[in-house]
């Protein structure tokens, strides 16, 4: 396990990643959700290192050790994504995207159908650039996405509130009165001492720079995605909890049937955060036997 590597990109960035699982396995490209950063791949290590696979988790412009990119967007992604690969020495490889990594997922899909051999969403945030797909999202969400102009002056409050929140745990309040707003499934998971880590540690290293950079990428998934699914051309599987509040199963459903010959797992009474935690060995295996 190794979770504090960067390399330089050609434009002269430094991408942060992370690398869990079989350090000799078949390479897995790990996009972690939003906020979150490269620390969520732990989430997978122990199960990947017994399918023999590598786990490499970086983290997006902005995010803990990668330097932001201005003006970036999803279709920005698999230039960087292609030039980690170069420097690893690495030809072809999977990808694997949770939450808001799922985009990012698509988007590398996409462009890269040479080098990606197949492609996961695991509770994928679908797009959200037409106000009716939000009506379902989670309340907190669908708050944030139409206060555009009190982002940027409530956020950093927000923020703090929230480190001291973890730092009570699950079970005090005030966050275990947000926990009653989930799902029974959710708020079982979260309990997990593993999953509870993925979530926290992974957001607080998200966010150590600050709300600008975390907002600058939250409010992408709020706009028009610039690369079409419909492009994609690997094998694509989507697994999505029907007890999701947090992004809406239906939307997810949307999106799944733009992709050519996707597959579609729809979880009878798994949430957000649930279903990543239950399902890492499905996802796994499905990765694993790609060809």
């Amino acid at each position: 396990m190794k979770e504090e590597e960067s390399v330089r990109l050609p434009d002269g960035r430094k991408l942060g990643y992370a690398e869990y699982g079989d350090p000799g396995g078949a390479p897995v490209f790990f996009f972690h959700g939003w906020p979150s950063s490269r620390y969520q791949g732990k989430l997978v290590h122990e199960l990947a290192a017994g399918r023999g696979l590598r786990i490499i988790a970086p983290d997006r412009p902005g995010v803990g050790l990668s330097d932001p990119l201005p003006a970036r967007t999803f279709g920005a992604w698999p230039g960087d994504v292609a030039a980690l690969a170069d420097a690893l020495h690495l030809d072809r490889f999977r990808v694997y995207g949770i939450s808001g990594g799922g985009p990012y997922t698509l988007a590398t899909a996409a462009a890269l159908p040479e080098r990606v051999i197949a492609a996961a969403v695991v509770c994928g945030a679908p797009p959200f650039g037409d106000p009716a797909d939000r009506v379902n999202m989670h309340w907190a969400y669908r708050t944030m996405s139409r206060l555009k102009g009190l982002r940027r002056t409530t956020t950093p409050a927000v923020i703090k509130a929230s480190r001291w929140m973890i730092g009570r745990g699950a079970d005090r309040a005030p966050m275990s009165w947000m926990m009653r707003s989930v799902p029974a499934a959710d708020r079982e998971a979260i309990r997990d001492a593993g999953c509870w880590e993925s979530v926290t540690r992974s957001y607080l290293e998200a966010v150590r720079h600050g709300s600008g950079r975390v907002l600058d990428e939250g409010e992408l998934y709020l706009e028009p995605w610039d690369f079409s699914p419909a492009d994609i051309r690997v094998p694509t599987a989507f697994w999505h909890g029907l007890a999701d509040k947090n992004l809406p199963c239906d939307v997810a459903r949307k999106l799944a049937a733009r992709v050519p010959g996707a597959e579609g797992h729809w979880i009878e009474g798994e949430g957000h955060y649930s279903l990543p935690l239950h399902y890492r060995a499905p996802v796994l295996d499905w990765l694993a036997a790609a060809s």
